[in-house]
Order: structure tokens, then sequence, then C-alpha cells
């Protein structure tokens, strides 16, 4: 490998950990003081860099909806959820019940991530539109993340074809960050309790629930 190369893959192993380390900061500083409270200096700080680093990473409005999709996903990148090897695992799993169990403790794990970070961003779209557009584009993108899964339901012989889109509505809302964080902050069940809860309501919804 020449010097050139390796410089280069260093420099953008160093650019990629700067930008995780501004994320975080951020994160960790829009859930606990609040978005509008939140100034790029208090950011810097919290991430060790200087000021003039987090603007290059962006505005603050960029950075929220940046977190957003990586809370969730697990990275920056607008892939369906479908299509993610940790999930399509789960779903390849040849015994349904364990399927859906991996399932709701993928969805509990995710939601656990960013319910606090999702209740920030809703605060803070009152008064950046940027976030709140965000906000719905996310929403969008997992409510027909849900619908596209709904053959797997039909094909394990849970739902018939006509239920689909019923449940595609019911699973949406069982599976929302609102929902979780309502168990979790307002009525402060354990994210075990929350996990026994979703599989029980999901089973509830299905015509032919797994043994």
């Amino acid at each position: 490998m020449s010097t050139r190369r390796y410089e280069s893959r260093v420099r953008a192993q160093s650019a990629a950990q700067t930008r995780t380390d501004v994320l975080d900061a951020a994160q960790r500083l829009f859930v606990d003081q609040g978005y509008s409270s939140t100034t790029l200096q208090q950011v810097a700080v919290a991430a060790g860099v200087s000021v003039q680093t987090v603007y290059g990473q962006g505005s603050k409005a960029s950075l929220m909806t940046a977190i957003l999709q990586r809370a969730f996903t697990g990275d920056e990148e607008h892939v369906s959820l479908l299509a993610r090897p940790e999930f399509a695992a789960i779903m390849a799993e040849e015994n349904t019940s364990r399927a859906l169990d991996g399932y709701v403790e993928f969805v509990v794990s995710a939601n656990s991530r960013i319910a606090d970070l999702h209740h920030a961003a809703a605060l803070a779209a009152d008064s950046d539109h940027s976030i709140g557009e965000e906000l719905e584009r996310s929403e969008l993108r997992r409510i027909d993340d849900i619908r596209r899964g709904m053959p797997w339901f039909v094909g394990r012989q849970l739902l018939p074809p006509d239920d689909t889109d019923e449940f595609a509505d019911v699973l949406s809302y069982l599976t929302s960050p609102q929902t979780h964080r309502y168990f979790t902050v307002e009525r402060r069940w354990s994210t075990d309790a929350v996990a026994r809860w979703l599989r029980t309501a999901i089973d509830s919804h299905l015509a032919s629930p797994p043994q």
C-alpha cells in the first residue's frame, strides 16, 4: 500500500470518528437540556473539538436529523430496514415464534435508543420546521417499512391478505417511539415489561398466532 493511500485512509477514519464524537455530544445535550437550549459551542466543548469543527459537520438542525436517522438504524444511510442484514436475519428465522421474539427485541432495543431523542426532536419541531419535516419523513419511512413487511405475515399464515392494511396501522402504533416512551418514561415500565406487552399485543391482532 502506498503512503498516500495509507494517509488518505487514516484521514477518513479520523474524520469519521470526529463526526461520531460530535453527533454523540449533540445527542446527549439535545436530550438532557433540550434542542433549543443547546448551542454549537456547547456541542464543541462536549465533543472535545473546536466550534469550527462542529460547524463543519453542518447546522444544528442537520445534526439533529443525522442523529435521528442514526439512532434507529445505527448509521446515517437511508436504507430500508427490510434490506438491513441484521433485520433480514431475524425474519429468516424458520421458527415463527422465535422470529417474532427477535422482531420485538429489535424494536424495543431501537426504541430504547431513540425514544428520548425523538421526544426532544418533537419539542424542537415547534421552533424549527426542518426538524418537523425530518420527523415526518422518518415516520413515513417507518410506516412504509411496516407495510412492505406485511407479506411476511401472510406468508407465515399469520394473517389473511385482506387484513394487512389494518394490521399495518396497528403495528405502526404498537412499535412507535412515542408508545415506547409512554410506557418506559411516563409509566416507568422496564424494557422487559414493554417487550412482553408488545409480543402479547402483536399476537392478539394476528388471525393465527404462532404456538
